[in-house]
């Protein structure tokens, strides 16, 4: 158990507020209400018991899985504590740690359930492409299928077609 508890803290850093993917800059004291769990039975996959509930219950013969908050979080209002940040395998994840009204904390790894809707201000869905825009796409796929684009000068232009 002492591993667990060092390993967590080791090379951990806190920050005041961050601006995540989905454009909203958060802080200790927002809250955040969640979406729906994107493991197949509607559990959070980015949500997690954190703190020591995490630590106390933990069970080496079960899977990884066993702090994913249940799918009974839909919809409701975490409130965020602590925003941190930890080097794993080299990339730097950020952490939420937020609170649901009980004496539990949780883990939320915001970039994670910003991608999966796990928060229900997650990115927006692709923009609908009709009329105007759609033209451009198939003249700018034509330029592509011609060779007179390159694929990364595509995807550039596909983008600011797209925004």
């Amino acid at each position: 158990m002492l591993f667990v508890i060092v390993s967590q803290a080791y090379g951990q850093k806190t920050m005041d507020k961050y601006t995540a993917s989905n454009g909203i800059t958060y802080k200790e004291g927002d809250q955040i209400k969640l979406g729906r769990g994107s493991a197949i039975n509607g559990d959070f996959l980015y949500l997690q018991m954190g703190g020591w509930g995490a630590i106390a219950s933990y069970d080496l013969n079960k899977g990884t899985d066993q702090n994913n908050i249940g799918r009974g979080y839909s919809g409701i209002l975490v409130t965020l504590k602590k925003i941190r940040t930890q080097k794993i395998k080299g990339q730097e994840k950020v952490y939420f740690t937020v609170g649901g009204g009980n004496i539990t904390n949780y883990n939320l790894m915001i970039e994670d359930a910003i991608a999966a809707c796990e928060i229900a201000d997650c990115k927006s869905k692709p923009t609908e492409v009709t009329g105007d825009n759609l033209d451009k796409l198939k003249k700018l796929k034509a330029l592509l299928d011609s060779g007179a684009l390159t694929e990364a000068e595509y995807q550039t232009e596909k983008k600011k077609i797209l925004n």
